[in-house]
């Protein structure tokens, strides 16, 4: 990925978080409810259902629905599958910072987020 991508994207996310939601905590958002909703928005822009991605994940399938259900807390050891099966940062997971991710996969995961809006 070249560099301007991840200004880029960096930057584009920055200014429609804070267009659309204020400036959020990291505390806020280590929440098991905010982690949760963005594990549905990778699980969603990769086009998976929870079965499929707790099964490539090598994960319980209950685990993952309470994980992503915000009923249960993301074990650093799911973090680090997902970081490394999807490209994802673990400061997506478990922060909420999009920069750094894969462009085409934060485009994707932006637009399910303003489709549910």
């Amino acid at each position: 990925m070249k560099m301007n991508s991840l200004v880029t994207i960096t930057s584009v996310m920055s200014a429609n978080r804070s267009q659309t939601t204020g400036k959020t905590s990291f505390s806020n958002e280590m929440r098991p409810e905010r982690i949760g909703y963005r594990l549905g928005l990778l699980r969603r822009a990769l086009g998976l259902q929870p079965a499929e991605i707790a099964d490539l994940l090598g994960i319980e399938r209950t685990y993952w629905s309470r994980t992503e259900g915000g009923k249960r807390a993301a074990s650093k050891e799911l973090a680090a599958l997902l970081v490394e099966r999807f490209g994802v940062t673990m400061d997506f997971v478990i922060l909420g910072q999009w920069g750094g991710l894969p462009l085409d996969l934060a485009t994707k995961m932006r637009n399910i987020e303003n489709q549910d809006s």
